[in-house]
């Protein structure tokens, strides 16, 4: 099924999440929740199986992949705060969890296979992945084919019956409820699975009738995840940057107005819904990054907190090399990274590996300006777009792109969101994205013992001056000369040629220095006495 088009609140600012991996801790939790949906009856035991080959097998203890699976298939979303102590809830639950490595085809890189089990001893397996962001999918239900991301209520039918047969059981189920989000029909050996997709839940009645059908052994009603439902039927206003400015320039709107009215098409909300849930946004980045600053927390890794420490230095010591506005974007971007690794609750932008750039790049940079809540709400409508065009068809994913993608590609998002603050054109937002990506073209994707701490937290940092630094060049008359949708399919290109040992493996780079071994060494010990 052809990927639903982005939307700002589930691919660039979300979702929120229990530090400090978008991919392997928000991502697991959101597998498991809807795993767990697909057998009937009281949880009792479940194994989660990575490929050995795999980008879990390095880090999944590191970065906490093992407890967001637990904390889903108890049921509970990736911003729950009982994640922190997921294995002390599965206990108390009368739940078994365990994880093991396996000889199976990494056929992508963050594959899972999950077999659950009931207390009368049913079991369902799942095959999954998770694809960038917190975004993922399930790709199979027992073999089943499937292609569930978890933006719809998913009705899940199993038949007795050949393929003919179930594909009149799919055409009689449509004819029940009308226009429907997708469908897809897989069958195996004289039976078979139907999956329909929709934007609201199917009353019980028409279920009901579901039920009654003869050949049909089983309905389910799976709940979704994402923020935004799906739309595919929706008519969205432009999908490149190109188009973006050509819209900016013939209804004389700016590309925060863009911003608002493109996810109002995509998500069929109110312009007060859209509006509000950025405020939500905003406000959760500020709160990560103040927490942050006090210092005070376990990052449960191999470093400690400095960034308040960084904060008092360059703001009071007169040795302290002046930065300007980047006294205040590079702590809050430290800052929130170091939240997310001693799991606080902080928003993936676009990723958990790249949460601090738009708090520090964009939300520092306004408060130290002392910038109203509707300004800062429109950079970060700007910002956001940004994403939203430079995407196109791609997960920003260290596995598949490597960091450029991550603090790198959001660099770019933010200097637009600067530009917007400094009073720019809509084409000069565009020429400061390009240059801040142009900036980072093949940055590498290794954290060092499998923590998204270091490189993670400083290249933050950077990516927070990046944005600065292309701003101030593209209102001083720089001109990068790449259009950004170029630039962005660039990006993309060029993480696709990068070898899969820089793209977050733990395979190479940093991670294979004589240093990051012993320290990888040293985790390792601490995440086996933790499980």
């Amino acid at each position: 099924m052809q990927r639903q088009s982005p939307s700002i609140f589930n691919d660039i600012v979300g979702p929120t999440m229990i530090g400090p991996s978008s991919s392997h801790t928000c991502g697991p939790s959101r597998i498991g929740f809807l795993a767990q949906q697909l057998l009937p009856g009281t949880l009792k035991k479940a194994s989660v199986a990575f490929a050995r080959e795999g980008a879990y097998t390095m880090m999944y203890k590191g970065q906490r992949s093992d407890m967001g699976y637990v904390n889903g298939l108890l049921g509970r979303r990736p911003e729950d705060p009982r994640l922190r102590n997921a294995f002390g809830e599965a206990e108390k639950a009368g739940v078994e969890v365990s994880f093991e490595i396996q000889d199976f085809p990494a056929i992508v890189p963050n594959i899972s296979h999950i077999t659950l089990e009931n207390t009368e001893g049913r079991q369902v397996t799942v095959h999954s992945d998770s694809t960038g962001g917190g975004t993922v999918k399930l790709l199979k239900i027992d073999d089943f084919d499937v292609s569930i991301v978890g933006d719809c209520y998913e009705l899940i039918v199993r038949a007795d019956c050949d393929t003919a047969e179930l594909g009149h059981i799919c055409t009689y189920i449509q004819a029940l409820n009308g226009r429907d989000e997708g469908s897809s029909v897989s069958a195996l050996e004289g039976r078979g699975l139907i999956n329909l997709k929709y934007r609201t839940p199917l009353q019980e009645q028409v279920l009901e009738q579901i039920k009654k059908i003869p050949s049909v052994s089983e309905v389910i009603m799976m709940e979704p995840v994402l923020a935004v439902p799906s739309n595919r039927h929706c008519r969205l206003p432009f999908a490149s940057a190109e188009e973006m400015l050509a819209m900016s320039h013939s209804e004389s709107k700016e590309l925060w107005e863009l911003a608002v009215e493109y996810e109002m098409a995509r998500s069929g909300w109110s312009k007060q819904q859209v509006w509000d849930y950025m405020k939500y946004v905003v406000d959760t980045m500020e709160h990560s990054a103040k927490e942050g600053l006090k210092g005070g927390i376990d990052m449960r890794g191999i470093i400690s907190p400095t960034a308040g420490k960084v904060e008092n230095y360059i703001k009071k010591d007169s040795k302290a090399l002046d930065m300007g506005v980047l006294n205040t974007a590079v702590p809050w971007a430290m800052a929130t990274m170091e939240y997310s690794s001693a799991m606080g609750v902080v928003l993936c932008a676009p990723t958990g590996g790249s949460a601090g750039v738009f708090p520090g790049a964009v939300l520092g940079v306004a408060n130290h300006l002392e910038l109203s809540t509707e300004e800062k709400i429109r950079a970060m409508f700007v910002t956001s777009i940004i994403g939203i065009v430079m995407s196109k068809d791609c997960n920003y994913s260290a596995e598949l792109y490597g960091c450029q993608v991550e603090p790198g590609a959001a660099s770019g998002m933010a200097a637009a969101g600067l530009v917007y603050i400094m009073g720019g054109t809509s084409e000069q937002m565009c020429q400061a994205a390009s240059c801040a990506v142009q900036n980072i073209l093949g940055t590498i994707c290794d954290p060092v013992a499998g923590l998204v701490q270091i490189p993670c937290i400083n290249r933050n940092a950077m990516s927070a001056a990046n944005a600065v630094v292309s701003a101030n060049m593209i209102l001083g008359g720089f001109d990068p000369l790449i259009p950004l949708d170029q630039t962005a399919e660039t990006l993309f290109r060029v993480g696709r040629q990068l070898p899969s040992e820089l793209r977050c493996t733990c395979h190479g780079g940093l991670c294979t220095t004589p240093c990051g071994q012993q320290l990888a060494a040293e985790q390792e010990a601490r995440d086996n006495n933790r499980a």
